[in-house]
């Protein structure tokens, strides 16, 4: 099968890669002109393009010759310009998807997010919870993006929809690394209680269910799936196995939930009122405050039922590979340790 990915050199789409490559698959892995596509170019039977969800013309090339396409590619985290979301993971989405149909794509798994659904729950979330965005572009656009491929579905479009959880893993920077760092040095609080269920899933995982979604029947065309560990795991189990895994103590400190909501609401408002939108995030948003403190827990059932996903790794088996990782990394000096522990991976 002769497969592209998009967003090949990040977190997710970096695994998915070598998940293809495993089964046999020929991997095109489109990157954009900015990022750093070495670890790519090391694999084996892999052709590395250049292209970008904002430049139609790069995708058209891209997607010549393919039969199925993982669009990992997104802009994520809280924190940016509206129209910047948009032209990336609504329209860029939109225009990546005509190109496949042209070239006569036979499947395409879109990556959207459980953020679709909001972060204050109530219960256990299935797929046809409603949505919600929040107070954040990313979400809005995440939503914004699964009603284009609704419509395009309509018009023939074979595209299949999955909305991970919270990704974590190795080569995780934007959240696993920093957690690791934070822990070991021991200047990690848990978010409230820490009894609150988080949606982790690994990042393997989460690859098995695309690669699933991508060679199931047509009957899962224009469906959508939440990918995330059912083998609940609380805030406080996540984060102490880590501290486990470091062999450092567990994290005993607390800050009220409420406290750091309005901690991250108070800087949100600041850094737009001094224009701050386009610049880096504020040191705490409520979007990784409530991703991270809430409490979230979604079903699999259905893409148990009609994709044959199960999750593989418990959090213990996949903490250790993830700080195994991280210790490999930090001594190479490979960690960047952004300033917001928590931000979407999807």
């Amino acid at each position: 099968m002769k497969v592209l990915v998009t967003g090949a050199a990040g977190f997710l789409g970096s695994h998915l890669v070598d998940m293809l490559r495993e089964r046999g698959d020929e991997v095109r892995a489109m990157v954009r002109p900015v990022e750093d596509a070495s670890y790519l170019r090391t694999l084996e039977g892999v052709e590395v393009v250049t292209g970008d969800l904002t430049n139609a013309a790069s995708l058209k090339r891209a997607v010549k010759d393919i039969q199925q396409v993982y669009n990992v590619g997104a802009k994520t985290g809280p924190w940016g310009l509206e129209k910047v979301y948009n032209a990336i993971n609504v329209w860029g989405l939109g225009d990546l998807i005509e190109a496949a149909m042209e070239a006569g794509v036979q499947r395409i798994v879109h990556t959207s997010s459980i953020t679709v659904y909001g972060h204050h729950l109530r219960g256990i979330v299935a797929e046809d919870h409603s949505y919600h965005a929040e107070d954040n572009p990313y979400s809005r656009s995440k939503i914004a993006g699964e009603k284009l491929v609704a419509a395009l579905v309509e018009r023939g479009a074979p595209v299949v929809m999955v909305r991970p959880g919270w990704i974590y893993g190795p080569r995780d920077r934007a959240s696993f690394a920093r957690f690791a760092s934070l822990i070991e040095s021991g200047k990690f609080f848990l978010f409230g209680s820490g009894k609150n269920i988080v949606p982790i899933v690994y990042v393997r995982d989460v690859a098995q269910g695309m690669i699933k979604a991508a060679n199931a029947g047509d009957e899962v065309i224009g469906q959508a799936y939440n990918l995330v560990d059912d083998r609940w795991v609380t805030q406080e189990g996540y984060f102490n196995t880590i501290a486990d895994a470091l062999h450092v103590p567990h994290v005993s400190r607390h800050v009220p939930f409420t406290a750091l909501y309005w901690a991250g609401r108070t800087a949100e408002l600041v850094w737009q009122a001094l224009g701050k939108r386009n610049a880096a995030p504020p040191p705490v948003t409520t979007y990784g405050i409530t991703l991270a403190g809430g409490d979230q827990r979604f079903s699999i059932g259905k893409a148990r039922r009609e994709l044959g996903f199960a999750p593989e790794y418990d959090v213990k088996r996949g903490v250790a590979e993830g700080v195994k990782w991280y210790l490999e990394a930090r001594k190479s000096q490979q960690v960047i340790q952004p300033r917001e522990a928590v931000s979407s991976r999807s």
